[in-house]
């Protein structure tokens, strides 16, 4: 045995555990009760720990027949519903994404869960015995600074450490587990309680409406000067065409990653009214009600139309091409369109700034 540091606090707290670790979960038997689907990669540590949770989530009682803990008395036994999103979830809908082979294919560093604001408590509290009952692979843990995070948050939102990568049996890397509580309130607000009501639904994620809308509501601008930089690392790809923003600023969409993740989505499903597919009224349902949400929404949709020739340059076939272009050309053709014309932001600026190329921009 030996001890692995995970993360030192601000008050030089030091949180580490001992390896290797251990599990007292079965996890073939926890995907099959799941019904995940057999393209999901059985290899995926965070999805094995994210779907863990949604398993012991469904029936808290049921980890008593593993181990036990006296906090196991503070938690309802109902089911707390718990959704992947981002990455994770298009991992969980796309066969595609899930391919070594597959240009789409892309490795995810982390992921983020949503529950209910009814039972978000619920399951904080729970993933903070996960490893005493289940095994140390499915240690989670708060520090001081995230305690006085989720104090401040007052139940809106969570933030859990979780071992994110075991690259072997004597180092293991920890990161942070956001969990979103009703909502994904980022650039716009998207309300997904709805896919709370059924997780099993579509496959224990928001669902692929909301996975696309999730994606596409990405966008920052940056000074203009910026523009050869952007150039000098290939990224040109991510600037938005809106003529009516303001003439000294460049609009940014999403990144690779996104583009990889909603490109796997159209490829492997195709626009109708069947449990499997993209509905185009689910879509408009949010889009309908929200103009801002609607043109950033519509303006990264045509980024992909207008990157065609890199997705052939990621190493896609013809055939994949132009499968992911009608089923964007079909999603767009039915968003609604925007009349009025914003020269200034119109999307929530109040986050976090991503960054590029490895600097914030200004």
């Amino acid at each position: 045995m030996a001890r692995c540091l995970l993360t030192e606090d601000y008050d030089k707290t030091k949180y580490e555990i001992e390896t290797p670790l251990t599990s007292k979960v079965d996890y073939v038997q926890v995907r099959r009760e799941l019904g995940v689907p057999d393209y999901v990669d059985p290899e995926n540590f965070l999805l094995e720990r994210g779907l863990v949770t949604i398993w012991a989530a469904q029936k808290p009682s049921r980890l008593r027949e593993i181990d036990s803990s006296p906090e196991l008395g503070k938690i309802k036994d109902d089911p707390i519903p718990v959704l992947f999103l981002g990455g994770g979830a298009v991992k969980l809908l796309s066969k595609t994404a899930n391919d070594l082979r597959s240009p789409l294919h892309r490795i995810i560093n982390d992921i983020d869960l949503v529950s209910s604001k009814k039972r978000g408590k619920d399951l904080y509290r729970l993933l903070l015995i996960m490893g005493e009952i289940c095994g140390s692979r499915y240690y989670h843990f708060v520090t001081q600074t995230d305690r006085r995070f989720n104090a401040m948050r007052s139940g809106d939102r969570y933030r859990v450490r979780a071992i994110d990568n075991v690259a072997d049996s004597n180092s293991v890397k920890a990161g942070t587990l956001d969990i979103l509580i009703d909502n994904i309130d980022m650039r716009h607000k998207l309300d997904v309680k709805n896919a709370l009501d059924d997780p099993r639904q579509q496959h224990y994620t928001i669902g692929l409406e909301n996975v696309l809308l999730s994606k596409c509501q990405y966008i920052f601008d940056t000074p203009k000067t910026a523009y050869e930089e952007l150039a000098q690392h290939r990224l040109e790809y991510r600037i938005l065409d809106y003529p009516y923003y303001k003439s000294d600023r460049l609009l940014i969409g999403i990144e690779e990653k996104d583009l990889k993740d909603i490109c796997s989505i159209l490829l492997d499903h195709r626009v109708g009214n069947g449990a499997d597919e993209l509905n185009l009224n689910t879509l408009n349902s949010v889009l309908g009600k929200d103009k801002k949400f609607t043109l950033t929404f519509r303006l990264n949709f045509q980024n992909i139309l207008r990157n065609e020739n890199m997705l052939k340059d990621l190493g896609l076939k013809n055939d994949s091409v132009e499968t992911i272009m009608s089923r964007a050309n079909e999603v767009l053709s039915a968003v609604p369109t925007v009349d009025k014309k914003w020269s200034h932001p119109w999307w929530n600026v109040d986050v976090q700034t991503p960054t590029i190329y490895g600097k914030t921009p200004n």
